[in-house]
């Protein structure tokens, strides 16, 4: 507990992190990820993705670039490596026997694939952009370019092999000066033939920005947001815009639908990131929004089951303030994990301040829920921004990223990995089992090794007002130090 405390306090006295001194993580290997000094001076962070193998033997990394590395997952060393022309690798996936390795691509054509664990060698492709259209490589230099193709927003594979795949096109065409957004849910055989497709009849003329589904692929459940401007779109069948919607995983049948309705005055509309998530057993979805709140339902009956305001708005004097709810997931052993943002203003308001008047107090915290209850089980509140969550397949780790945040007469820069042991009893303090700190941010798309000993993470450079980059684009894989405390 004491390590804890002390791990507390020099975090809120905003240290430099090079004064922070790791505890219950050690570095195991690193490998250098080149220069993307253009991009985080544009003010970009490069996606990355990493996965380990179910076994745990390999480690598989998707970079902006398009560069597919396959590695040793214990030593580090590279086993191949692929580049994706004109792409991002933007997903990575295994197989349950660790013989395929599936890659999810934001390119022209939206693809996603499966290579040879054993060779890199390429088996099929599916191309997203037969339903979504083809994109346009973006121009030199246009470093937000590559977010107006299609891409893959989701790959899950399931224990019989299939996979839940998730295209989105989202674009500005200027052909018709609309923003046209185009969306399609499939689930594809190990060989690449889709079973079924959501909606059946075509894509969906809304952004479906996340799926998710229980381990055995039983019971499927997406958020629906933003419709396309074109109305030509429009003729397309799918679920209305800010929508929670269920399905049967069997068939790709709707059997639920729930519309999801503005939290006025303070916002015109429903937003959410990475949160959707279902339980093991099937039986709960949860769905985390950028007002604050968190619905969760019964997906046996299905319905609704009850609406917890975790971080919805609250005035201080008489301005209001609020924080977002993403990155959210269900552990094996059936709780829910997920995320509070930022303190923010809520986005509906005219409001004639451009920061928040004080803290919210469910501000950057980690939750822990009963989802039958909806009782808060422990909670994590952080001095720094918390960003994506993987947990280990025994439901004994989760581990979080870390990143800076500024406020008034207030600035800290911390970055790196925090780890949880999920055994532990108590709050969210006595919990916390490691933090390995970073010069630059930590991606918010990290993994746990399946017995979790490991996590992989990719730090990338951090810019100051001054143009000053600080840290390293490299990936990390992380060894938890087993009993051990603030050293």
């Amino acid at each position: 507990m004491l390590w804890g405390l002390l791990f507390f306090f020099l975090l809120v006295s905003g240290l430099k992190a090079q004064k922070i001194k790791a505890f219950g993580l050690e570095l195991l290997w690193d490998y250098p990820l080149g220069d993307v000094s253009f991009q985080v001076r544009a003010g970009h962070t490069p996606d990355s993705f990493v996965r380990f193998s179910p076994d745990g033997r390999y480690l598989a990394l998707g970079t902006f670039s398009g560069r597919l590395l396959l590695f040793q997952s214990s030593t580090g060393r590279i086993l191949w490596e692929k580049k994706i022309p004109e792409a991002m690798v933007k997903r990575v996936a295994f197989s349950p026997q660790a013989k395929i390795l599936y890659y999810g691509e934001q390119g022209p054509e939206g693809a996603v694939c499966a290579v040879k664990v054993s060779s890199g060698k390429t088996l099929w492709c599916f191309s997203t952009a037969r339903d979504l259209l083809r994109g346009e490589p973006p121009a030199p230099g246009d470093v937000y370019g590559i977010y107006q193709l299609p891409g893959i927003y989701r790959l899950r594979v399931l224990p019989g092999g299939d996979l839940l795949v998730l295209g989105v096109h989202s674009w500005f065409d200027r052909r018709v000066r609309a923003w046209r957004r185009l969306s399609r849910l499939y689930r594809l055989s190990p060989e690449g033939r889709v079973r079924w497709a959501y909606p059946a009849s075509g894509p969906a003329p809304v952004t479906i920005i996340y799926a998710d589904s229980d381990p055995t692929g039983d019971r499927v459940a997406l958020v629906s947001l933003l419709p396309s401007e074109y109305p030509e779109d429009l003729r397309f069948p799918g679920p209305p815009p800010q929508s929670f919607v269920a399905l049967s995983g069997e068939t790709g049948r709707e059997t639920f639908r729930y519309l999801l309705r503005p939290l006025r005055p303070y916002f015109d509309r429903v937003s959410a990131w990475e949160s959707v998530a279902v339980s093991p057993d099937g039986r709960f979805a949860a769905l985390g929004t950028g007002d604050g709140r968190l619905f969760l339902f019964d997906l046996t009956v299905p319905k609704l089951s009850r609406i917890l305001s975790l971080a919805t708005p609250i005035l201080f004097g008489n301005f209001p303030v609020s924080a977002t709810l993403g990155y959210g997931l269900f552990g094996p052993r059936g709780i829910l994990y997920i995320l509070s943002g930022e303190s923010t203003l809520p986005y509906g308001l005219p409001l004639s301040v451009d920061r928040p008047a004080g803290p919210h107090p469910a501000a950057r915290t980690l939750f822990a829920l009963d989802p039958e209850t909806g009782h808060i089980l422990w909670r994590f509140t952080s001095p720094v921004r918390l960003q994506g969550l993987a947990v280990d397949t025994r439901g004994q780790t989760l581990a979080v990223s870390a990143a800076a945040f500024r406020r008034e007469n207030l600035r800290v820069r911390q970055f790196g990995v925090l780890v949880f042991d999920l055994r532990g009893r108590g709050g969210g303090l006595s919990r916390l089992s490691g933090y390995f700190p970073t010069e630059g941010t930590c991606f918010f798309h990290l993994a746990v090794s399946p017995d979790g000993s490991l996590i992989a993470a990719v730090e990338t450079p951090w810019r100051d007002e001054l143009g000053r980059l600080f840290g390293k684009h490299r990936l990390l894989v992380l060894r938890r130090i087993p009993n051990s405390g603030f050293r």
